[in-house]
């Protein structure tokens, strides 16, 4: 079944105006698509999903509505009499090409369109970089409401330098731009614009060096990790969840947190990773059996470890206390001890995972075990985590081969 409404957006533009909407739901799934009309809070009313009298065009804006919204009714019938499968995208598609609409979606609502489908699939931290990269280039080009034509080729290298000038991170620049191709490319397989407007031919991101490198303990400074005296709670805390990840084949901290206690079978854990889907499974070490104990919840909850509470599972609640544990407890303790130990490195829990693949192939372990390992679904993403050998490492390989 699909369902639809009109609505107005959650946010504004510069004058207090509201877009009007057309939002779709379908198996779960949701998108909006611009009537490219505008209103105040005040003249709209939720009850009707009409404009007040109060709006001076109330009666124009009200009729486009009528129409649409028959227009709707009649594609949705049609795909459902042909008993043909059909998605939300196909629905937007055909209403476009029925009512012959001129003006094109803003690169704008477009963009907060993949932002909120990415938020539906539960994906809140690739929702949280598109976003993010949204709101950079709306602040390189000073207004809210973005065309696809204010990014051309000549835009795209100049929000580059204006990236670089505000001392945004090779890597940083990296996803900032990757992200706004990637935007490009859904917009032109949906047909919201056509493939000559693509800047990216000429623009090669590949070009971006992505110097930043990704920081590990060698297994001298997780040694001296291990064996740090700590007496602060909160340092302990973020030592013992650090290594937890280390010794879990790297598990990102949102899959720790929700390990249930079905997870654990005998003395092997097994969970899909939340980023990938991918199953990994792995066995328990002394360390995790002690952190399991140490650390172990109430007897009616279904999590392992006794940071979730009240058997809480929304993805909003789940987000924010990730964000919070990891602020509050881990990382701004880890910082201390990585200091206090004079290991020169800017250290947090994700840190660990990377620890684990770096050893891993300083141990000569194939790439595609320890992808395997990571739960990764591609060599790719496992090369990305995979430092360039310190040249101390280089020299030992080097002399046992040739000396």
């Amino acid at each position: 079944m699909i369902s639809y409404k009109f609505i107005i957006k959650a946010t504004t533009n510069a004058q207090a105006e509201y877009s009007i909407n057309l939002a779709f739901v379908k198996d779960r799934l949701n998108s909006t698509l611009s009537i490219n009309k505008k209103c105040k809070y005040e003249d709209w009313s939720f009850d009707t999903q009409r404009l007040k009298k109060s709006h001076k065009e109330y009666k124009q804006i009200n009729e486009l509505i009528e129409k649409y919204s028959n227009r709707i009714n009649e594609i949705i019938h049609d795909f459902e009499s042909d008993e043909t499968p059909f998605t939300i995208q196909d629905i937007i598609s055909k209403f476009k090409k029925k009512s012959g609409k001129q003006k094109a979606l803003s690169y704008t609502d477009f963009h907060e369109t993949l932002i909120e489908e990415i938020k539906n699939a539960g994906k809140l931290s690739t929702a949280s970089i598109e976003k993010d990269t949204l709101r950079s280039i709306q602040r390189f080009l000073g207004k809210t409401e973005i065309t696809f034509r204010d990014l051309s080729v000549d835009a795209i290298y100049k929000y580059q330098s204006f990236l670089n000038a505000n001392k945004n991170s090779q890597s940083t620049i990296g996803i900032r731009i990757r992200t706004l191709r990637a935007v490009f490319n859904k917009a032109i397989k949906r047909e919201i614009i056509p493939a000559s407007m693509y800047p990216f031919t000429k623009f090669k991101v590949s070009k971006i060096k992505e110097s930043g490198k990704k920081e590990y303990l060698s297994e001298e400074e997780l040694d001296l990790l291990k064996k740090a005296n700590l007496s602060e709670n909160n340092d302990i805390i973020a030592r013992d969840m650090f290594l937890l990840s280390y010794y879990g084949r790297g598990i990102n901290f949102i899959d720790l947190m929700q390990l249930k206690k079905r997870d654990l079978y005998k003395e092997t854990i097994t969970y899909k990773r939340s980023k990938t889907g991918v199953i990994v499974n792995f066995k328990l070490n002394a360390f995790w059996k002690q952190k399991i104990n140490e650390y172990a919840s109430t007897a009616d909850s279904l999590y392992l470890f006794n940071i979730i509470h009240n058997n809480q599972n929304s993805e909003n609640y789940i987000n924010n206390r990730k964000e919070k544990y990891l602020k509050v407890y881990v990382n701004k303790s880890l910082k201390r001890i990585i200091t206090d130990l004079e290991i020169k490195k800017n250290i947090t829990y994700y840190c660990a995972r990377h620890s684990f693949a770096t050893i891993l192939k300083f141990n000569n372990i194939s790439v595609d075990i320890i992808k395997e390992a990571l739960g990764h679904k591609d060599i790719k993403s496992t090369m990305s985590y995979l430092n360039t050998l310190p040249s101390n490492t280089l020299d030992k390989m080097i002399d046992d081969i040739i000396f």
